[in-house]
């Protein structure tokens, strides 16, 4: 939840996200993953927000009106191989979607268009074993695309998921290798001798496409980029609003990144390169250390055998 704002009021009836960018931008999300939340939610402006934080202490009192409903929809995963027909195999994956607020060109726009780069780049290479490349669908509204992809795939066969979720938008690359040193030693390595700055984070997260592979203990790489003069972690930016259009979008972030990603993934792909697998025992420990359980039992993404 922390994602979308900070909740200023919340209760039966529903629940409202301030967010933390000025400009009268109100944020948008999902409460639940896949599902119909208990109760409606809100997203309001930094201005609207202090606005109501001041009415709230003259023990003001206001009325919101929210109609919503919820419809069914079709969407598709888009994919293809690369390299050999082997027993192992890598995965890259980026979300094509996108909250209809805006464009969405930062989230993930800039994803889906390194995600393709890096496929035309790895189709030069020989590569030692099958990297399966995929623009999954419905990420905003559950991972519900990477979900089908690895109820789809032998999960015992996927090497490494390379999660393309943030990646292009600022300068600096940012790699999340949720639990595994593996993966952290080899992109440490890799953007080290192409001499380009990297934001290393080691600890897992579960809000983004890799997560159903983490979940089952596959180890997870995720490219995001380290956002200038950001206060947290989870600040969001222009993203999830109104404000995430194309003018943005500087393409040789676009270019650094894909190329960066490639050199990562032309690695993993090779026969010589062995990561192991991240017990999720490891994921559930460092995530009930950081905190992250009350939120995810919230969205009931918590697994039910932890």
């Amino acid at each position: 939840m922390e994602t979308f704002g900070h909740a200023i009021e919340a209760g039966a009836v529903g629940v409202i996200f301030v967010n933390h960018v000025p400009g009268q931008l109100p944020p948008t999300g999902s409460l639940e993953f896949d599902l119909e939340a208990d109760a409606p939610g809100v997203g309001v402006s930094a201005e609207t927000g202090a606005w109501l934080r001041e009415y709230a202490n003259r023990d003001g009192d206001a009325v919101l009106d929210v109609d919503a409903s919820t419809e069914g929809g079709t969407s598709r995963n888009v994919s293809g191989t690369l390299g050999p027909d082997s027993d192992e195999e890598v995965v890259v994956l980026a979300h094509y979607d996108a909250h209809d607020v805006a464009e969405g060109a930062l989230d993930n726009g800039c994803g889906a268009a390194v995600l393709v780069a890096v496929a035309r780049l790895l189709a030069r290479f020989d590569l030692d074993i099958r990297v399966r490349v995929v623009a999954t669908s419905c990420e905003e509204l559950g991972l519900i695309g990477a979900e089908t992809l690895a109820d789809s795939l032998d999960l015992d066969r996927v090497k490494t998921v390379v999660n393309i979720d943030g990646a292009g938008r600022f300068r600096d690359l940012r790699a999340l290798t949720h639990g595994s040193e593996d993966l952290s030693d080899l992109v440490t390595r890799v953007l080290d001798d192409a001499g380009h700055p990297l934001v290393l984070e080691a600890s897992p997260h579960p809000y983004s496409d890799h997560w159903p592979f983490l979940r089952a203990g596959v180890p997870a790489l995720q490219f995001h980029s380290e956002r200038p003069n950001a206060t947290g972690q989870w600040e969001r930016g222009w993203t999830h609003t109104r404000a995430d259009t194309r003018e943005k979008v500087d393409r040789r972030n676009l270019r650094e990144h894909a190329i960066l990603a490639t050199l990562v993934v032309r690695e993993l792909a090779s026969g010589d390169v062995e990561i192991d697998r991240v017990p999720p025992a490891e994921t559930r420990e460092c995530l009930g250390e950081a905190g992250a359980e009350p939120g995810m039992r919230a969205a009931r993404i918590w697994p039910d055998d932890w």
